[in-house]
């Protein structure tokens, strides 16, 4: 599964973040970082503006950022995921805020090879801090030179503009009511066709989306407060427990409970690091 903590800081932090990890897993949904993830072992099955992409071990996936895309559920591979803040990289950000990449993957060796050998040197250096941003930045800008050269830009698409609008506003908007009827009618579609376009470009439904987006603010919460459950539950915008559980189970894989107790037991662990014996 694609890690916890991807869920809660892909869009919100200021550094980029990298793992190496197996199995990825994620509903569809979207952010406006970067997103590279690279195939060492097995096959990935990636979702794409609502495409299925297979990644075979050495292809390289490309997200520019808003765009939906996800990993279906059962993937049994072994990945290094990247993620950049657009305010992470100056020099590159006017340039992805009106283009995306030519292609969703490339499986040039060449080009691949010198992605993995600056994968790898990052997670050398260990997460991004003030103390190693330069030297993190130096590695993420070969990258993305390398991959604009060897893949190109291509201007972003109407369609693509219109899926933005449409997901920004779900995003700005998900803590309150949202309806079929009422998204229909503000993007200017008929109910049916608004609902068969959303599945075709996003992957999944309007309802798992919507829920998706809740079940992270909900994490949020039970990361940084003490609210009960039922508070959390209503102040993320579901109407019942039942759905709560639910969607936040789809997000990320265990319960809300099991949730805020790995949180606990993460904080505790870094208050009181075990004692190395002599």
């Amino acid at each position: 599964m694609v890690p916890s903590m991807y869920e809660l800081y892909r869009d919100s932090g200021r550094y980029p973040v990298y793992w190496e990890f197996d199995g990825p897993q994620c509903l569809p949904h979207f952010h406006n970082s970067l997103e590279f993830t690279l195939t060492l072992e097995g096959c990935t099955e990636a979702m794409f503006c609502g495409k299925s992409v297979l990644l075979q071990p050495g292809d390289l996936f490309l997200v520019s950022g808003l765009t939906a895309h996800g990993y279906k559920r059962g993937n049994r591979s072994h990945v290094i995921m990247l993620i950049v803040p657009m305010e992470f990289i100056p020099l590159y950000a006017p340039m992805f805020s009106r283009k995306v990449f030519a292609s969703v993957k490339t499986s040039k060796k060449s080009v691949t090879d010198e992605v993995l050998h600056c994968l790898r040197r990052l997670l050398a250096i260990g997460q991004c801090d003030e103390s190693s941003e330069n030297l993190v930045r130096s590695y993420i800008y070969v990258i993305l030179g390398l991959l604009i050269r060897e893949v190109g830009l291509v201007d972003a698409s109407d369609e693509k503009a219109l899926s933005q609008s449409v997901l920004l506003y779900l995003q700005n908007n998900c803590l309150s009511k949202i309806t079929l009827e009422d998204l229909s009618r503000r993007f200017g579609y008929s109910k049916y066709r608004f609902s068969r376009t959303f599945n075709q470009s996003v992957g999944c439904s309007l309802t798992q989306y919507v829920g998706a987006l809740r079940a992270r603010h909900a994490a949020n919460l039970l990361r940084e407060t003490d609210l009960p459950l039922i508070e959390i539950c209503m102040n993320s915008g579901f109407d019942s427990l039942r759905t709560f559980y639910r969607s936040f189970k789809n997000t990320f894989g265990i319960t809300p409970t099991q949730y805020r107790k790995r949180v606990e037991k993460a904080v505790s662990d870094s208050l009181n690091p075990p004692k190395s014996h002599t």
